[in-house]
Parts: structure tokens; sequence; C-alpha cells
């Protein structure tokens, strides 16, 4: 686990409309191929934990996040109510294995301002990602990610698909791919899968 400590100034706050919006920007890209996927996909043995400051936020109760938030799976986020206690307050919510950071930032957010009592909107205070990082087409949980290394297979025709507002996903092969991929996807409890990765033979 790699700690970025270059903080992010200002935390990131959404309001409801917010939380749709940034839901909404995690979507994927078009289909890839298994090759294509297999170089944009991270390694799922690394990660880095970036903090963000969070006004009002102790140097105590900062690191006490960052213990806690290292050890989860991306993409995951911890989202708190900065006029609440943190250890004590119900609306500290951490969600882990996402297919984003913007999908596991909108989640977190939405059950914080669902919990809180009182004060001003939560806002995101650490977020976990892969180890380096960048910007790509396609970004898979850790769990996404492992089961496309071990199951997608290299000949077939065969396909997967993830929602990008939560960590669900899904692999097929056979006539219909990419459809029973989608649809074994939702049904875990998606309702926005889709193709992420597909191939013809």
């Amino acid at each position: 686990m790699q700690m970025v400590f270059a903080m992010e100034r200002g935390a990131l706050a959404l309001g409801f409309a917010g939380v749709i919006w940034a839901a909404a920007s995690a979507a994927f890209a078009d289909p890839v191929s298994g090759k294509e996927a297999a170089k944009m996909l991270f390694s799922p043995k690394g990660s880095e934990l970036l903090m963000y400051k969070v006004e009002g936020l102790s140097e105590d109760s900062a690191r006490l996040l960052q213990q806690v938030a290292k050890d989860y799976a991306y993409y995951a986020a911890v989202a708190i109510a900065p006029e609440e206690e943190l250890l004590k307050s119900e609306a500290t919510i951490l969600v882990a294995n996402h297919n984003s950071v913007e999908a596991a930032s909108a989640a977190a957010l939405a059950g914080c301002n669902k919990a809180r009592t009182k004060g001003t909107e939560c806002v995101v205070a650490a977020v976990v990602r892969p180890a380096k990082w960048k910007a790509q087409p396609l970004q898979l949980s850790v769990e996404g990610t492992v089961a496309f290394k071990a199951d997608y297979g290299k000949s077939g025709e065969r396909a997967m698909a993830a929602s990008a507002s939560t960590g669900f996903f899904a692999l097929a092969s056979g006539p219909g791919a990419a459809a029973a991929a989608i649809a074994a996807c939702n049904a875990k409890g998606a309702t926005d899968c889709e193709t992420v990765i597909a191939d013809a033979s």
C-alpha cells in the first residue's frame, strides 16, 4: 500500500444532484477486446491511498482514517459528516470494491448524507485506487480484475459486463455472451450493467 500525502486541497462534497452526476460520469467507454483490457487494467495487488484535506478534521482523526481505509480493496472511498464526531457518527461511511473512484465516492456520499443528523453535507475524505493509477478507458474493481484475469478465457465468443455505479460484474461465454453477461450482472442488484469487454472468437 502506497500512501499519497500530497493531499488534494479541499474535500469532495456533492449534494443529491451531484451524486447522480458523479455516478453518471463513471460510465464506461465502448467495449474493448480482452487483449486491450489486459493492457488497461491495473494489478490487483497494489493500491494507494489518497487523502483529502477536510476542514475541521483533526490530525488524529486523519491518521485513523488512513489506518482504516488503507487495507480496503480499490476502488474505495470514505465519506464523513464534517460536523459529527468521526468515531461515533453513523454517517462515517466506507465503501470498497467499486469499479471507479467516482462510483465509490458517490456511494459513500449517498450513504453518509442519508445517515448524518446535523450540519453541512458530507465530504469524501479519502479514496483508494490502484498503485500507479492513471486514467484508462476501462477500470474495474479488484474482484472484477481478478475475475477477468482468471476466467475470461482466450478463445470463443465471450464477454464481461460491469456496472458503472457499483462493483457488480459478470462474465459469460458462448453464443449471446454479451447479453448473458449483462443479464447476470443486473441480476446481482445493479440496473446499469453494460458490456465492457467482448470478443467474437
